[in-house]
């Protein structure tokens, strides 16, 4: 059971999280394992074979704490919440917002570059770290493209063609992504691009795995700052998906997400065994698997960086709470002026 910036993760399978009072209490067989003041839970994401006491999520939605529930391989499966407080202003003025398309734009651009930026960043950073020339090479050109459409945004007031750019520069992105992974020969590690619902190998598995942690931490910011996480403006509407959330999330994938699977792979923290190939060829991740990764999650978000907007040192933890922030400012003003989280590391 791991708390982080007020997150509890509990995915031991078998474990059951009642409430004592006013403590989270997980037993194993009848058995305590582990014991922690509710006050110290922001929220809680279970995985896999756990179960929670209705005592337990009725507090919890009275409180007003998140609960959400993923499957054994990382996939949403629900999420419990409370009421809702939201600011009924500022939701009026983000659905105006969405229906005027001249004032989604703007938003829409700095989402999009945010993304290609820090995505470059990323790329950047193992051409100069990697000794392998081929490597250095792809990785360059594919910063330089993405460069040129850095500039294109500038000018481009379609919707359609911004999302057009955003799916380019996805691909061109994972066409390279292989490139940041060393060793993959000698450690078995193959990818050839992003496969999701399955994952069909071990890194797309990690990927799916980390971008549903984000998902939650994203959907509670946006939440926490009064805006409809599923009205949002890059990513169009679906019944039930998170929309906004989605959007503040491109920005963050690179650094919360992305680099710290290549860390995992390339320092060899995850073995051949965290990882079961399932009927139909999806890869899920095992319960060591999850806890790796999840201590690497908790890890990276207590990296302190230059916020560029705020001028001051943050928790990476806190960028998306304070991206939410920026964003409600920024859709409570006219003209509407977004501005991403761009990376620096």
């Amino acid at each position: 059971m791991n708390v982080a910036f007020q997150t509890l993760y509990i995915q031991t399978d078998g474990v059951v999280l009642r409430l004592d009072h006013d403590t989270v209490v997980a037993t194993r067989e009848k058995e305590v394992i582990s014991q922690i003041p509710l006050h110290h839970v922001q929220s809680i994401v279970a995985i896999g074979r756990v179960s929670l006491t209705s005592p337990l999520l009725e507090r919890c939605a009275r409180d007003g704490r998140s609960v959400v529930r993923l499957d054994g391989r990382g996939r949403f499966l629900y999420r419990l919440e409370g009421p809702k407080s939201g600011n009924v202003l500022l939701r009026t003025a983000q659905y105006q917002v969405w229906m005027d398309r001249a004032r989604s734009v703007p938003i829409v651009q700095a989402i999009v570059a945010g993304k290609i930026y820090n995505a470059r960043q990323c790329l950047l950073r193992t051409a100069r770290d990697t000794a392998r020339k081929a490597s250095e090479e792809a990785l360059r050109q594919a910063a330089h493209d993405m460069a040129k459409d850095l500039r294109r945004l500038r000018a481009e007031t379609d919707l359609n063609a911004l999302r057009g750019i955003e799916g380019i520069n996805a691909k061109r992105y994972f066409s390279v992504f292989a490139e940041q992974l060393t060793d993959q020969v000698d450690s078995g590690i193959v990818f050839e691009g992003r496969t999701r619902r399955p994952p069909r190998d071990a890194v797309n598995c990690v990927l799916s795995f980390l971008y549903a942690l984000l998902s939650h931490d994203v959907v509670s910011a946006v939440e926490s700052v009064g805006l409809d996480p599923q009205i949002g403006y890059l990513h169009t509407l679906w019944p039930g998906r998170p929309s906004l959330a989605l959007d503040l999330m491109e920005e963050l994938r690179p650094i919360l997400a992305d680099r710290i699977a290549i860390t995992l792979f390339n320092r060899r923290q995850l073995r051949e065994t965290d990882f079961e190939l399932l009927p139909g060829g999806a890869v899920s991740l095992g319960e060591r698997g999850r806890r790796t990764v999840i201590a690497a999650y908790q890890k990276r978000k207590q990296d302190e960086v230059e916020h560029p907007m705020l001028r001051t040192k943050v928790s990476l933890g806190r960028v998306p709470v304070l991206q939410a922030r920026l964003l409600a400012r920024a859709i409570r003003r006219d003209p509407v002026s977004y501005v991403p989280f761009l990376y620096k590391g």
